[in-house]
């Protein structure tokens, strides 16, 4: 646990921060290539880039004060204003962005999922350096285990000397293995949508089976599910729909 990247005088640099920049730099670079390929302005990729950082982040928080009120609270007692650096929901940021991707593409007419296809990949890629930085800051972490490759946390966290799960390293290979596999599929995709949907259905499984191994959450459903559960089905389930409807929609098309 490495919380703190680098101080410079009053000014400190979190770790967390670090890794998340690097993601969203290297995502949006990807996407800005794979736009001009498509015979999409890659200025607008970038408008539309940071705006969903800044509206993830928002989403994100918003969902942590929401669901984790009590952390929260302990949080703004320790640290004041400066507790609002740390603390993010993935599944906030990624609800209120999509809704900023909307409205975006509305207000310039650009065609949705032509450019939620682009950006599908870009985002596993981003997601897989902020879950890095969830490591670092020693946040998301696993339950207690005695497998070679656990890991232990330094004082003062909650499970310090204790070994538990790498569940943020568990869920940056997977997100890696995602952008891989997305990258892979969409130089054959069929129809605008497709690289999108594969995106939240592969990413809605990786979380379902992570969260089986995630130590930091208080209530539990049917004494075994968490949250994040009920949410990664919920992804999985509208994700496998549209996909179903994908072939239908393309032969409507060409009807």
């Amino acid at each position: 646990m490495h919380p703190e990247f680098i101080r410079l005088g009053p000014l400190d640099i979190h770790t967390y921060g670090v890794f998340v920049a690097i993601g969203f730099i290297l995502g949006l670079a990807v996407a800005s290539r794979r736009a001009r390929r498509e015979g999409i302005d890659a200025e607008r990729i970038t408008d539309l880039g940071a705006w969903l950082i800044i509206s993830g982040m928002l989403g994100g928080k918003l969902f942590h004060i929401i669901f984790f009120w009590n952390d929260f609270l302990y949080g703004w007692r320790e640290g004041g204003i400066r507790s609002l650096r740390e603390g993010f929901v993935f599944y906030g940021g990624f609800i209120v962005a999509s809704l900023t991707a909307v409205i975006y593409t509305t207000m310039k007419r650009m065609p949705f999922f032509r450019v939620a296809d682009i950006f599908a990949p870009s985002i596993a890629l981003g997601h897989a350096f902020g879950r890095m930085g969830c490591f670092f800051n020693g946040c998301c972490y696993g339950k207690p285990c005695s497998l070679p490759w656990a890991v232990k946390f330094p004082p003062p966290h909650v499970m310090a000397g204790i070994p538990v799960h790498p569940t943020e390293i568990y869920e940056a290979l997977g997100n890696l293995a995602i952008f891989a596999g997305l990258s892979a599929v969409y130089r054959h995709k069929r129809a605008d949508g497709q690289i999108w949907w594969l995106y939240v259905l592969s990413y809605g499984v990786l979380r379902f089976a992570v969260e089986f191994f995630r130590g930091d959450y208080v209530t539990h459903y049917f004494g075994v599910l968490t949250l994040g559960h009920l949410v990664a089905l919920v992804m999985i389930a509208v994700a496998a729909v549209a996909l179903a409807w994908l072939p239908r929609r393309v032969e409507l098309r060409t009807a």
